[in-house]
């Protein structure tokens, strides 16, 4: 089955399981599990603002997505039938690129940063478990950056741009989504990747990102949440390759809308 879909694993999982004490791990539990159920219909009433998706539409959408949540890995799954029309294939990435930038974003807000990729490609996806040639491919990319960060893979980047050609609409979410960067792959080496920008994501009740933080206390706050150590220098640099992640955010999406009014999301009724 062809999907574009998401691995992403937790840093620092060990260290929290080590020192977060019951209480508090109840509750970033609880937000983990959410994202099964609210987190799609959260989205969904994001984007059809006027509610005029009929319930049985929105139930589609949602079961589409394939879900695996263990330990310290999420894996979620939108297949993909290249037989579909434009409008409706459209839809399937638009709910899928924003599910997974809201699922990075809320990790790293509840002190667990993820560190992933997204792909595209065949992969077997059961009640339990998923396997597949792309699943391997896509654990290497998101293992090859030393940062707390999810990256997308070439063939995910081009299969996106060539289903929204037009300069337009949905093509400048995709731009404030999936930035351009130089990130880090250890040794003193780094390389350009497309990075899943989590900050200008703004629909519904998911607000932007206060991006005028002090990114260096505030990515520092996030890697020790929850009694969390940084235990070496490579976890130390993980830190400040973050912060310089989030920075060229900032300054991609500036060069972006320079003299123009930000981009915004348009309704899904457009798309239906």
């Amino acid at each position: 089955m062809v999907s574009i879909f998401g691995i992403f694993d937790v840093l620092g999982f060990k260290s929290f399981c080590e020192n977060c004490d019951l209480q508090e791990t109840e509750k970033v539990l609880k937000v983990m599990d959410e994202f099964e159920t609210d987190i799609p219909k959260v989205l969904m009433a994001g984007l059809d603002t006027k509610n005029t998706t009929p319930l049985e539409k929105r139930e589609q959408v949602t079961s589409r997505l394939k879900w695996l949540i263990f330990s310290d890995t999420i894996f979620v799954a939108m297949p993909i039938d290249l037989s579909d029309k434009p409008d409706k294939l459209k839809f399937n990435l638009i709910f899928f690129a924003i599910l997974v930038a809201y699922i990075n974003r809320r990790m790293f807000e509840i002190g667990l940063p993820v560190r992933g990729a997204v792909h595209i490609g065949d992969v077997i996806v059961s009640k339990r478990c998923f396997a597949g040639k792309a699943i391997v491919e896509t654990y290497r990319l998101g293992q090859s950056v030393q940062v707390a960060g999810s990256v997308i893979s070439e063939a995910a980047s081009t299969f996106v741009s060539h289903a929204f050609p037009d300069q337009t609409g949905f093509h400048e979410m995709f731009k404030n989504l999936f930035v351009e960067c130089e990130v880090s792959t250890g040794n003193n080496s780094s390389g350009k990747f497309k990075t899943l920008c989590w900050f200008y994501l703004k629909m519904g009740l998911i607000e932007d990102f206060n991006s005028h933080i002090d990114l260096d206390r505030f990515v520092t706050v996030k890697f020790t949440a929850h009694g969390k150590k940084l235990l070496g220098e490579k976890e130390e640099r993980r830190v400040s390759n973050t912060v310089k992640l989030f920075r060229e955010w900032q300054i991609a999406n500036y060069l972006m809308t320079k003299g123009i009014s930000p981009p915004e999301i348009p309704s899904i009724i457009a798309l239906r």
